[in-house]
C-alpha cells in the first residue's frame, strides 16, 4: 500500500509545487513609497539609494540616514470552482489565510554626499511573499489531492482482485480526506532581503551618474500537513523543506535636467540570479517526488528599467511620473520541482509632493501594475495579480535637519480566473500598507 501511495501523491505534490514558485519584485522600500509611489526622480532624500541612484549626486552636502517600518495588512484567498466533478467532496469553497498582521517590515538608507561625489546604501526586503498560513489549505491543493483520489478511484473500478480494489479504494479514501478543508494545512515563506551599495558622481553640473552593487538573500519555507499523511507511509504529519540562496548583482543610473527644474532619470538593476540549495527536508515521502537535501534550482530577480520624469512646478510644488518595467522573459523563475512562466510586467505612477509650510508637506500618489499573468501562470498560494495603488502620508519637520514621515498606501487588487486541471481558481488579494519612518541630515560631516 506504502508503494502504491507514493506513487500517486508523487503526481500530486509535484504538481502543486509547480504553482509555489515566481518572483515578486517589491518596490515598497521606504516610507516615502508609500506616500507617493511615484519616486524615480528622487534627489532630496536618501531613498533616492534605491529609486534614482544617481540622484544621490544632486543632493545637498552632508550624511543622511533614513530608517522606517512598515506594517501590512493583508489577506490572500481562493476559490475553487469544480462544477459536479467532485460534488459529493464540498471541494467548491473559498480558502483564505490567516490574515495575520505583518508587524516588522524595516528598511534603511543611507547617502553622503560631497561636492560632485556620493556614496550610498540600501536595505530591504526586495522580494518574496511573506509568511502565510493556509489553516484549510488551498485551492490547489485540495483540488491535486481530490485529483489524485480520483485516479484511485477509476483503478479500484478496474482491479483485477478484489483485494487490489480494497487497497486502491482505502488510498482513494485517504486522499480524500486529505483533500477536504479541515484535512490538511500548508505555511508557506518566500522572503529575499537586500542590500547596495554605490557611488554616484556628477559630471556636469545637470548631469551624474552612479553604479553599484546589489547583494540579495532569499529563503524559502513549505510545509504542509495532514493527520492522514502517515496512513501513506510518511512516517510524520509533515512534509517540508527550507531553502537559500544569495547572488551579487549591479545597479546603474543616469540623472539629467535638461532644463532648470526639470529632472528626467534612468536606472538598470540587472537580474539577480539566485541560486537555492534545498536543506532539511522532513517526510519520507520527499524523496519519491524530488526534494532531497543538497538539491539546487533557481529564482532569479528579473532585471528592471526603471524611468523617471519630475517637474517643480513651483517653490512648493513637485510633479512626477515613473514607470518600472521587468524583464520576466530573461529570468528562471523556478520552485524546487517546476518553473512558472510570467510575461514581461511594468507599473506606472503618478503623484504629487507638496510642502505646505516650513513645518510639514504632504503628498499624493496613484500607481497601475500589470503583472504579466495568464490564466494558466499564477499561484493560488501568492496571488500576482493587476492592481491599482493609491499613498498619501505627511512629512514633518520637527526641526532643519530632521524629518519624520507617517504614510500609507491601499492597493486594490482585480480578482482573476486561474485554471487548474482545467477547474477554475478565482484568486484576490488584500492588502494594506502603514508606516513612519525618520530621516536625519548631518550637514557638517
Amino acid at each position: 500500500m506504502k508503494k502504491i501511495a507514493v506513487t500517486s501523491i508523487c503526481a500530486l505534490f509535484g504538481s502543486a509545487m509547480l504553482f509555489a514558485s515566481g518572483v515578486e519584485n517589491k518596490t515598497n522600500m521606504s516610507t516615502g513609497y508609500l506616500r507617493n509611489p511615484s519616486r524615480n526622480t528622487e534627489t532630496k532624500r536618501p531613498e533616492a539609494s534605491y529609486y534614482n541612484v544617481a540622484g544621490t549626486a544632486f543632493m545637498t552636502d552632508g550624511l543622511y540616514i533614513e530608517a522606517g517600518n512598515q506594517f501590512v495588512f493583508k489577506e490572500y484567498g481562493n476559490e475553487l470552482n469544480t462544477g459536479n466533478a467532485f460534488a459529493t467532496s464540498g471541494l467548491s469553497d473559498y480558502y483564505s489565510n490567516d490574515e495575520t498582521t505583518v508587524l516588522l517590515y524595516p528598511d534603511a538608507d543611507f547617502v553622503y554626499k560631497h561636492d560632485s561625489f556620493a556614496i550610498f546604501g540600501n536595505f530591504g526586503v526586495y522580494a518574496g511573499g511573506g509568511s502565510l498560513t493556509f489553516s484549510e489549505g488551498t485551492s490547489a491543493t485540495s483540488l491535486l489531492f481530490a485529483s489524485a483520489a480520483k485516479t484511485n478511484m477509476v483503478k479500484a473500478a478496474t482491479a483485477q482482485s478484489q483485494a487490489e480494489a480494497q487497497t486502491y479504494s482505502a488510498i482513494a479514501t485517504t486522499l480524500l480526506n486529505i483533500a477536504k478543508k479541515d484535512g490538511h494545512s500548508l505555511d508557506v515563506t518566500s522572503i529575499t532581503y537586500g542590500g547596495q551599495l554605490g557611488v554616484a558622481y556628477k559630471f556636469l553640473d545637470n548631469l551624474s551618474f552612479a553604479a553599484g552593487l546589489r547583494y540579495v538573500h532569499g529563503t524559502q519555507d513549505m510545509s504542509i500537513q495532514s493527520n492522514y499523511f502517515t496512513v501513506l507511509g510518511n512516517g510524520s504529519d509533515e512534509i517540508s523543506y527550507k531553502a537559500n540562496g544569495w547572488t551579487v548583482s549591479g545597479v546603474f543610473g543616469i540623472h539629467y535636467q535638461p532644463i532648470e527644474n526639470v529632472d528626467l532619470a534612468v536606472q538598470y538593476q540587472s537580474k539577480s540570479s539566485v541560486k537555492y540549495k534545498v536543506e532539511d527536508v522532513s517526510g519520507n515521502l520527499a524523496g519519491q517526488f524530488g526534494i532531497s537535501n543538497g538539491k539546487t534550482f533557481h529564482t532569479d530577480l528579473p532585471a528592471a528599467l526603471n524611468l523617471g520624469a519630475g517637474w517643480q512646478v513651483l517653490e512648493p510644488l513637485y510633479l512626477s511620473t515613473s514607470f518600472n518595467y521587468y524583464f520576466n522573459y530573461f529570468a528562471d523563475q523556478n520552485s524546487i520541482l517546476g518553473e512558472t512562466d510570467y510575461d514581461n510586467s511594468w507599473e506606472v505612477a503618478i503623484g504629487a509632493d507638496w510642502k505646505i509650510c516650513k513645518w510639514i508637506s504632504y503628498s499624493l500618489g496613484l500607481q497601475y501594475g500589470n503583472q504579466g499573468t495568464n490564466d494558466t501562470s499564477n499561484s493560488s498560494f501568492n496571488p500576482v495579480l493587476d492592481s491599482v495603488c493609491v499613498g498619501t502620508g505627511f512629512e514633518i519637520y520637527p526641526t532643519e535637519n530632521f524629518t519624520v514621515t507617517l504614510s500609507g498606501l491601499f492597493a486594490k487588487y482585480f480578482d482573476t480566473d486561474y485554471y487548474l486541471s482545467n477547474y477554475k481558481t478565482t484568486l484576490s488579494k488584500s492588502v494594506t500598507n502603514l508606516s513612519f519612518g525618520f530621516t536625519y541630515h548631518f550637514p557638517n560631516l
